[in-house]
């Protein structure tokens, strides 16, 4: 980027809401930056590296932190050129740089400090616990239904958890890189933050789009800065274009193969949970002629222990409008209250019936068939299918009802139900709508 054009940008006509955030930051005792490997945050790092004062930090940095949530699932590429383009400037400026991860499954397990350094060399690859962890053991998938409770969970609370922990008792500032296309994330990263950070978003305030930080960015390193996500993420709006984010994959068959395997595991629990909204990350990785990944994915399936699992489902009726409008509780319980097109809450009990090889599950899996006189079902809505006993079906689109079934699937999921669970299954079951 020309330095005139620099210069046009840095003056550009700042909106009230975001001169008050600047004010607010500037005057913060730590301030931090949330380092998300991407070219945005990558781009404001740089620039406030060159001219700390300009963005309310001390000019020997000593009021300043980098942090960066560890997901476990970035591309190497991504990785890499963070080592390579951004992580020596870091080192030669003695820059605070820290690396942290949730620690376990629940929010009471704590956050993990990978790295605390002025001297950074390494991206580490994961911590003790991450988002592809869970979805594993949950046998789960992001989807687009749910939002980004991912990042907010993994990245989010783990990154507030830690400035509260590092800085007791500090008014902390927090510089976050939303480009200026982004002010509607910024809008509600405010109404989120609820006054417990000063937050400011400069790339808004000095109007650096999607297209210009990238511009800046590659004059800068040189480098085309790839987009920072993980492999298995469903959010257009995140996630690379369809054919670049399958360049990444055909260069990555390894991860391609995992991502296929945590797909295949989440669709046997529940058939609907395509990666994607209208198809499988397996159809597009096999259109798309990925033989390797195909391949590699395959043989983790032979190499995988298996498991038989008992799945149940309640899937409570929606609430009616009049319900709603009448003031009735949200757990109103009323006669002609709930309409069972519309879906209502969704409660999951997951069983590990047996576990070994493929064909002792399957053995068992056909055993059971048998001893509830139900046929051995070879499902296709995976290309390489899902076998399975259905006991309870509940048809598409219906709610108010419940399903039931046995399915043959890589073992690791985690046996779980909630402690309402039997009660909802049971008044569901015998009374239908109702959740």
């Amino acid at each position: 980027m020309e330095e005139a054009e620099t210069l046009q940008l840095f003056n550009a006509p700042t909106p009230d809401w975001l001169r008050n955030t600047f004010d607010a930051f500037r005057h913060a005792d730590i301030k931090t930056l949330n380092h998300g490997l991407g070219v945005d945050s990558t781009g404001l790092t740089h620039m406030i590296l060159d001219e700390p004062e300009r963005f309310g930090v001390a000019p020997d940095f000593s009021d300043f932190v980098v942090v960066t949530a560890i997901l476990g699932d970035e591309f190497e590429d991504t990785n890499q050129d963070t080592e390579n383009h951004l992580y020596g400037r870091l080192r030669s400026l003695g820059v605070r740089t820290v690396q942290v991860s949730r620690r376990g499954p629940e929010r009471g397990d704590g956050i993990a400090v990978l790295s605390d350094t002025r001297s950074p060399t390494r991206v580490q690859r994961r911590g003790p616990y991450t988002l592809r962890d869970e979805l594993l053991i949950n046998g789960t998938i992001p989807t687009a239904a749910g939002g980004h409770r991912c990042s907010m969970n993994h990245k989010a609370w783990t990154l507030d958890t830690f400035a509260r922990q590092a800085f007791p008792g500090a008014r902390v500032g927090k510089l976050i890189g939303y480009n200026a296309d982004e002010a509607r994330r910024a809008t509600k990263s405010e109404k989120n933050n609820k006054g417990a950070f000063a937050m400011d978003y400069p790339l808004i305030r000095e109007n650096f789009d999607r297209a210009r930080i990238a511009r800046y960015v590659t004059d800068r390193t040189g480098v085309a800065w790839g987009k920072s996500y993980c492999s298995f993420c469903p959010f257009s709006g995140v996630c690379a274009s369809r054919p670049a984010h399958l360049a990444r994959l055909r260069r990555y068959p390894q991860v391609a193969a995992q991502d296929l395997l945590l797909e295949y595991r989440a669709m046997a629990l529940n058939p609907r949970s395509k990666l994607y909204v209208t198809e499988t990350l397996y159809k597009r990785v096999s259109d798309d002629q990925q033989v390797q990944a195909l391949g590699e994915f395959e043989a983790l399936l032979e190499q995988s222990d298996w498991a038989v699992y008992h799945v149940r489902r309640a899937y409570g009726a929606g609430r009616r409008e009049s319900c709603q409008r009448g003031g009735h509780p949200k757990d109103c319980k009323r006669t002609g209250c709930h309409d069972a097109s519309v879906k209502g809450a969704v409660d999951r009990s997951v069983e590990t019936v047996a576990t070994g090889s493929r064909h002792v599950a399957l053995q068992r899996l056909k055993a059971l068939a048998a001893e509830h006189g139900r046929p051995l079902q070879h499902d296709v809505a995976h290309p390489v299918g899902l076998d399975r006993v259905t006991l309870r079906y509940r048809p598409d689109k219906v709610y108010g009802t419940v399903e039931e079934f046995y399915v043959l699937a890589p073992a690791g999921i985690k046996d779980k139900e909630k402690e309402r669970f039997p009660s909802t299954w049971g008044r569901i079951a015998e009374q239908g709508l109702i959740a």
